[in-house]
């Protein structure tokens, strides 16, 4: 055999296993370089003794001098070599399965698992053959013929490698447990074996997202891959990151301390060492690994960014801007690094900075590389900052230099812009009249301002509504009998088509977090005629859940835009008529396109006693004219004045409706008004914001709503196949709340990613 005939002992160093290396099943290792240059000096020197410099190699030979070339590294010597040989000897296995080894390595899986295909159909009993041919087939992911391939070689020569090769297999498919039962059997074989311990501890991280797996385990696991490969840079990294996504950043730098000794100019480790002293307060030495991270990654806009953090947190507004307009270069739709330069540049009065910054953040908007009212919302965040601080000069300032970049870069924000500065005049001593006359130029542009009232407005409006016709509107309410339960009630509203694409998702997230006999009650606008097979639809996998429907039909005279406002000012027009239909129970408003992963009595009991109603409430904010309250997710007391707010709210949507002008954002501006109105009437009204919220209940994401990719293509099936998935994952037993809900809101950020994506 031609195999034979090579030195014995140089083969035996050839095909050994080499430190650290990460890759099971391959018969040939890539060594350290000093190791294959000396591997490569002696295979030269034995083959000088052997064969005069005229006589053409043998076989063996130039079998050996391929092995070694191929094993340091060099592939692009090895490769003729091997093929010299296949000329020579057409159809030897071992040169086949070699060269098919190489021709993987070399970016090509799809000749490489041709290559060993080719050599196991000639000699199907070498095992390293189907492992091989396994790590091409899973390169091309045709996992299933890999699995198929492993299971050959295991068959063959049972041991760790195969079976660590197989978990990693598993693993790719997304086959978890399976992949963990592969990596345990290969561990039984040799309890050292590095890479069934690192597999073992990346697939208990995997199964933690989903499953009960322990994170004392998953931290054991990374602990003892690393003992098992202390020289090996990527097992010190595993262990660092695992640390750090623990929460213990103290145990963490001194793992990516080691990672960075062992591989000190490999980006990614430096990354995890400076983002952990960053973590640790040494923000100092931080910037300076994070500094060597972008010299090695010039183009990679994520390492800038946290460069830009590390040089803010040492106090180095300049550097810190400077990374940031960096990171908004390379990665324009980042708009959280176009927003910290803003502020940076406005904190440091550096005037000239931001008017160019804002001509920068005004042309992305354009080119569509931002939402288009990106701007807009920087621009008041900027000014916002300046105002609690005490300059509303400043703030003054800012807007200006966004009012100039927009006039030249981006003319559709200009009147979102001069929103911002009438709204900064109307809070200004002296500024109120030119505040108002400001606004009231911008309503051609910016409708929704026409709804927007001061002084006693609000109240005219109630009083212009005449009683009979409060009275006659709520007479159009039909509802079946309500369900009896106990706890608050969930109330949406929604027309026909929502309630089809968005309830049963819904319904099945609060039917898994909520407790026995909880009501839902929602109110459909234009019902089709088929509703009660729809509402039947959605009752049937509901185990705790009690859901009734009212309807109504709306004017069928409004044009499209002011039925689409309607629509969304249901929930505000009808949550007396529900409130009454029910007994007066404290009320959860929730948009019908979100879920709410959360039991609704936990909302309520997060509240204090003195606390009437929980929502968004952001009244120091600048847009707080149309945007200070959202409707998205509110809880409120029935007590006396929320009682009245509603009633008052629906009587000003009712003035609205019947004069036919209903602008965007008219649901929230008739609410903020409302509340308004009550505090000058009574006095405050008690509030919890809703970012307060996530504190008190030691949660966060109790509300996923899914933004505004609805009108994107595709997303009605999306949307059916994020309902399949929210119905599975509310069915799987023995998972803790937190990790069910951590399971919902990846599927709703996948279902958003996908539906924002370009194209």
């Amino acid at each position: 055999m031609l195999a034979a005939l090579a030195p014995a002992p140089l083969l035996r160093k050839l095909f050994r296993g080499g430190k650290g290396n990460p890759a099971h099943g391959l018969s040939v290792v890539v060594v350290e370089r000093n190791e294959a240059s000396a591997i490569e000096r002696a295979v030269a020197h034995q083959f000088a003794e052997r064969f005069p410099m005229t006589a053409p190699l043998p076989p063996e030979a130039l079998f050996a001098n391929a092995v070694a070339l191929h094993r340091a590294g060099n592939l692009a010597g090895a490769e003729p070599l091997y093929r010299t040989l296949l000329e020579r000897q057409p159809g030897h296995p071992d040169v086949l399965h070699l060269l098919g080894v190489l021709r993987s390595q070399a970016g090509d899986p799809a000749e490489g698992a041709s290559l060993i295909a080719d050599a196991i159909a000639r000699r199907g009993t070498v095992a390293a053959y189907h492992s091989n041919l396994a790590l091409a087939l899973k390169a091309l992911e045709r996992f299933e013929e890999a699995e198929t391939a492993l299971r050959n070689a295991i068959a063959l020569a049972p041991g760790p490698g195969p079976l660590a090769a197989l978990g990693g297999v598993q693993r790719a498919r997304g086959r978890h447990a399976d992949a963990l039962a592969s990596y345990r059997k290969a561990l039984i074989f040799d309890p050292g074996d590095g890479a069934a311990q690192e597999g073992t501890a990346h697939t208990a991280a995997e199964l933690a997202a989903t499953d009960s797996a322990h994170p004392a385990a998953i931290l054991t696991a990374y602990r003892r891959a690393f003992r098992l490969r202390p020289a090996a840079a990527f097992a010190a990294y595993n262990l660092g990151s695992t640390l750090q996504k623990a929460g213990d950043a103290v145990a963490a730098v001194p793992a990516f301390q080691a990672a960075a000794a062992l591989d000190p100019a490999e980006p990614g480790v430096l990354s995890g060492l400076g983002l952990a002293l960053l973590a640790t307060g040494r923000a100092h030495r931080a910037a300076a690994v994070l500094a060597r991270v972008v010299r090695l990654r010039p183009r990679d806009a994520q390492d800038r960014f946290h460069l830009a953090e590390a040089a803010q947190a040492a106090g180095d507004a300049d550097r810190a801007a400077a990374a940031y307009k960096e990171t908004a270069a390379l990665r324009p739709t980042d708009h959280t690094a176009w927003e910290n330069a803003a502020l940076l540049d406005a904190r440091g009065d550096r005037l000239t900075a931001l008017a160019a910054h804002a001509h920068g953040l005004m042309a992305a908007a354009r080119a569509k590389h931002l939402f288009w009212k990106a701007p807009v919302y920087i621009a008041m965040h900027v000014a916002n900052e300046r105002i609690a601080a005490g300059r509303p000069d400043a703030a003054e300032q800012a807007l200006d230099r966004f009012r100039q970049a927009a006039a030249v870069e981006n003319r559709e924000l200009l009147p979102w812009i001069d929103f911002l500065r009438g709204s900064l005049l109307l809070r200004t001593p002296g500024g109120e009249t030119a505040g108002r006359t400001l606004l009231e130029s911008l309503i051609p542009a910016l409708p929704f301002l026409r709804h927007v009232t001061d002084g006693d407005g609000f109240d005219a409006i109630c009083r212009s509504v005449p009683p009979d016709e409060v009275a006659a509107y709520r007479a159009g309410f039909r509802s079946e009998p309500p369900a009896e339960g106990v706890g608050p009630l969930l109330f949406a509203a929604c027309d026909d088509g929502y309630l089809r694409l968005f309830a049963a998702p819904l319904l099945l997230t609060v039917d898994a977090f909520c407790g026995e006999g909880q009501r839902v009650h929602i109110h459909v606008a234009d019902p089709g005629p088929d509703l009660a097979a729809v509402v039947a639809g959605l009752r049937k996998p509901l185990r705790r859940c009690r859901l009734t429907v009212s309807t109504e039909r709306t004017p069928p005279d409004l044009d499209p835009a002011g039925r689409r406002t309607l629509y969304t000012c249901l929930r505000l027009m009808r949550a007396l008529d529900v409130l009454d239909l029910y007994g007066r129970p404290p009320l959860v408003m929730i948009d019908i396109d979100a879920l709410l992963p959360i039991d609704p009595r936990r909302l309520l009991d997060a509240m204090a006693p003195e606390e009437g109603a929980m929502l968004i409430h952001r009244p120091d904010s600048l847009d707080y004219l149309y945007n200070t309250i959202s409707n998205g997710l509110i809880v409120l007391r029935p007590d006396r004045a929320v009682l009245e707010i509603l009633e008052r709210t629906a009587t000003a949507l009712l003035h609205w409706q019947r004069r036919r002008s209903m602008a965007y954002f008219l649901d929230q501006i008739a609410l903020i008004q409302g509340f308004a109105d009550a505090e000058r009437r009574s006095g405050p009204v008690g509030v919890l914001p809703i970012e307060e919220l996530a504190r008190r209940l030691g949660a966060s994401d109790v509300f996923l709503p899914f933004f505004d990719e609805k009108h994107r293509a595709g997303f009605t099936d999306r949307m059916a196949a994020l309902t399949a998935r929210v119905h599975e994952e509310t069915l799987a037993e023995g998972r803790s709340e937190e990790e069910r809900r951590a399971a919902l809101t990846g599927l709703v950020r996948r279902l958003q990613a996908a539906a924002s994506a370009p194209g």
